[in-house]
């Protein structure tokens, strides 16, 4: 390709974020979403021009206008661009979908740690034990017919412990993480894949998985999400330092921090709905059909919300 042939057919993208630009003051949540959407593609425009194009005058040109953006996007904190009803009615879905990319990696690295270790944990249950802290294992033994909720409180809420507020604790290890070049994200990931997927499957392998799902259902769906979400927010920032592409390492990560700090900041809303659910739901004496479909409820209400909703 042509450099004329690039700047023709990228020409109305950078028309349209000069318009934008120009009209930036006192600018709505939603202008604002739609410049950060066209600041991306001019910086990767830029990329490509840098590469290909080197010494053609639309380097200067796409330089300029992604710097013009990028101070318009980071000129304030996120979450005083608008409300915080704002942000949550329709930023944080809009930065959740951005950033798949980095919350699917994360996803998949739980994923896989977490299948293999439940498969180890049917095939060797002797092996997965050692996996799970002795007192969680013996709790699992003792429960009988899948009745969570004939064992004690103190049993329940201490296995609520490791189970889902261990959760909490660990979508903000996965995002800190991220900032030793990822390696912490992705040991956070996949320690905890391995930790869920060894209770699960020693649950299945004693009969009780019911016990187990009934329990975790109703805000499991919320909690893993901010998992991979903070876990994906982490990815950001050490992919930030991994390949800062053509800006300065430090400006990479400066973006790439707002970003992810704006997916934590959503996470801990989530987390405090978790929280109601967990402390009211999870624990009642409702039929385990019931709550695993009230699960079901919210996890198509949350993946509603993240993928839906559209900025305003």
């Amino acid at each position: 390709m042509i450099s004329a042939e690039f700047i023709a057919k990228k020409q109305k993208t950078w028309d349209e974020l000069e318009v934008l630009l120009n009209h930036s003051r006192g600018a709505s949540a939603g202008h604002l979403n739609r410049v950060g959407y066209l600041y991306r593609r001019v910086t990767s425009d830029l990329a490509v021009a840098r590469r290909d194009f080197p010494q053609d005058p639309c380097v200067p040109y796409l330089n300029a206008l992604a710097s013009r953006a990028h101070a318009a996007v980071y000129q304030t904190s996120p979450f005083k661009r608008g409300s915080l009803r704002q942000f949550l009615l329709s930023g944080f879905p809009n930065v959740f979908r951005e950033n798949l990319n980095f919350i699917g990696a994360a996803f998949v690295m739980f994923a896989v740690s977490f299948a293999a270790a439940y498969w180890i944990a049917l095939n060797t249950p002797e092996f997965a034990e050692q996996l799970v802290p002795e007192r969680f294992v013996s709790h699992i033994k003792e429960l009988e017919d899948g009745a969570w909720n004939d064992t004690s409180a103190e049993n329940r809420n201490l296995f609520a412990s490791f189970v889902m507020t261990n959760n909490i604790r660990v979508a903000f290890l996965a995002f800190a993480g991220g900032i030793i070049f990822m390696v912490g994200s992705v040991y956070i990931l996949v320690l905890n894949g391995i930790a869920i997927g060894a209770v699960a499957g020693l649950c299945h392998a004693n009969g009780v998985a019911l016990a187990l799902w009934s329990f975790v259902s109703p805000h499991g769906y919320i909690e893993l999400t901010t998992i991979f979400i903070a876990g994906g927010a982490g990815l950001k920032l050490g992919y930030a330092l991994i390949a800062p592409s053509f800006f300065t390492r430090k400006r990479t990560l400066t973006d790439a921090a707002r970003t992810a700090i704006q997916l934590v900041g959503g996470c801990v809303v989530l987390l405090v709905v978790a929280g109601i659910i967990e402390g009211f739901v999870s624990p009642s004496s409702l039929l385990p059909s019931v709550k695993i479909g009230f699960g079901a409820l919210t996890g198509i209400l949350l993946f509603t919300y993240l993928f839906a909703v559209k900025a305003r």
